[in-house]
């Protein structure tokens, strides 16, 4: 193998393992994981069991509010949401790093919000920070209406019709704003959101730890395939 060569695949392998490290850290869904053990039921973020009632028109919108009747939605594709919520909410606020003297100050914020309509720019941008935050969504009813979903981004990947257990509950003053905004082209109530995320089943420190595992492994397993490579490469060059 030529030295040139050598080069260019070193500068390659790097950027490969640089994708990677930022996929795996930023991008990766783990929210599947945590939903392995969810079960089926009427809890939130469970797989929709018996007592589930699916909302269909947006009368039924207030009175699964007003009753708080476990609920569900099937049916089209979600048109997405410019804002972002993050997942474990306790990880929002300010925190320091670094030791005394040169210690750093980072501000997470809970919600992410971007201008409407959406753009191709902040879709991608709402993707890649995919591994801490999730989507709102709108869906449509029966009766032409649309109802703001939240859940785990993840389920956007399996391709399923099927959503888990929520609860409507009253929008938040960033949840209202977004969709008074979109309210202009939907005919969707600012004031109530499907919620069928399981709040609190992520920890950002356990996520970012198990994340790390995984990068540490997939950069061991391209290391070894390498060397492997490398060396048949080598063998062939000298015969």
């Amino acid at each position: 193998m030529k030295k040139e060569d050598g080069t260019v695949l070193k500068i390659v392998k790097i950027i490969l393992i640089g994708v990677l490290a930022l996929w795996i850290m930023l991008t990766a869904p783990t929210g599947w994981i945590y939903d392995l053990w969810a079960g089926e039921g009427t809890g939130q973020g469970q797989k929709p069991g018996e007592g589930v009632r699916q909302i269909q028109t947006q009368e039924d919108v207030q009175a699964f509010f007003s009753e708080q009747i476990p609920a569900t939605v099937s049916g089209g594709r979600p048109v997405p949401c410019p804002m972002v919520r993050l997942r474990d909410v306790e990880h929002a606020g300010t925190h320091y790093t670094g030791r005394r003297g040169s210690r750093r100050q980072v501000t997470i914020s809970e919600y992410i919000a971007g201008d409407y309509p959406i753009t191709q720019v902040q879709k991608i941008s709402q993707w890649i920070v995919g591994g801490t935050y999730n989507r709102y969504h709108l869906m449509e009813l029966e009766d032409g209406s649309y109802l703001c979903v939240y859940f785990d981004d993840y389920l956007m990947l399996t391709g399923t019709d099927s959503y888990p257990t929520g609860y409507v509950r009253n929008t938040t003053i960033q949840e209202r704003q977004m969709l008074s905004g979109m309210a202009e082209d939907y005919n969707v109530d600012p004031l109530y959101v499907l919620d069928m995320y399981r709040h609190g089943k992520v920890s950002w420190m356990a996520d970012t730890l198990l994340r790390f595992v995984v990068l540490v492994a997939v950069i061991t397993i391209i290391s070894v395939l390498w060397g492997i490579w490398r060396g048949r490469k080598e063998g062939e060059g000298r015969s």
